[in-house]
């Protein structure tokens, strides 16, 4: 007698297309969050990328001079990424959702892409706008509203069809996500001695034009 296990025991693969997955759930349809792994192994395949790019932008300021800004950089930006994830877990131990937590880590990992390509397409728009008589100070806060209304619809959107809950335990997902987050993301900030995120990135940039403009005079 055999003593292979059937095909039905095995756990069903992920299509994997991510960029498919990103696109479809983007817009609204759940059949995406079948394109993405549901295992520890997966979120820390999308993990790794994300992690890799900030150290590179870290290791940059660092190299300009800037060694406590990079650190408090990459500590909020590493904040930024696991904030949400952690968040959720204390939500899927309550409700029982444990199953769910790494597809839906996974997801939120991958669409750390999906939003810097919502805000590229938003800045043409913004442009738009302005052509048509709005000022580029409305402009800009148009644009920031549009982006954190889609990426909260993005959470409560992943939160409800994939840890299967409620649309008001979605809303409350979110709004801890959200706020959360941003609590979290003044700790490394104040550690730099800064009050707040916009201050240490104006500080950064100063510092970068500053190193841009000493440059002439070193070569001289």
């Amino acid at each position: 007698m055999s003593l292979r296990r059937p095909d039905t025991a095995k756990p069903k693969r992920p299509n994997g297309r991510v960029a498919l997955g990103l696109l479809l759930i983007g817009t609204g349809r759940q059949a995406g969050f079948a394109q993405f792994g549901a295992n520890a192994d997966a979120f820390l395949a999308s993990l790794a990328p994300l992690l890799a790019f900030l150290i590179v932008l870290a290791a940059a300021l660092a190299w300009s001079g800037n060694a406590l800004a990079g650190l408090a950089f990459f500590l909020s930006a590493v904040c930024d990424l696991l904030a949400p994830v952690v968040i959720v877990d204390l939500f899927c131990r309550l409700w029982h959702r444990r199953q769910h937590w790494a597809l839906y880590a996974n997801v939120l990992n991958c669409a750390q892409w999906l939003m810097l390509a919502a805000l590229v397409l938003l800045l043409p728009l913004a442009s738009l706008t302005v052509a048509a008589g709005l000022s580029p100070a409305a402009a800009a806060g148009l644009m920031i509203a549009a982006f954190a209304l889609y990426a909260m619809w993005f959470h409560w959107f992943t939160a409800r069809h994939v840890l299967d809950i409620s649309c008001g335990r979605a809303l409350l997902v979110m709004l801890a996500v959200v706020f959360g987050t941003a609590l979290l993301l003044q700790v490394p900030v104040v550690l730099a001695g800064h009050t707040s995120l916009d201050g240490l990135m104006n500080d950064v940039a100063q510092d970068a034009g500053g190193d841009a403009g000493d440059a002439p005079a070193h070569a001289n």
